[in-house]
């Protein structure tokens, strides 16, 4: 038992770290939502699988910074 608070605990605290990043992260979604035209971003995701991927990844570089 003791193990599954522990769990749990280690679980509560790394939520409260990152709660405030995953806010974030939501509200910059909704706002290209709200501003980007969904025809912009098929545009650039839908040319050729290699290209499409290569645009993903290096929009996805700053998320974990």
């Amino acid at each position: 038992m003791e193990i599954f608070i522990a769990i749990l605990m280690a679980s509560l605290n790394i939520f409260k770290e990152t709660a405030l990043y995953i806010i974030f992260g939501f509200l910059v979604a909704g706002l290209l939502r709200v501003y980007l035209r969904p025809a912009l971003v098929a545009h650039y995701f839908r040319k050729g699988r290699i290209r499409s991927v290569m645009y993903a990844a290096f929009l996805g570089i700053p998320i974990p910074l």
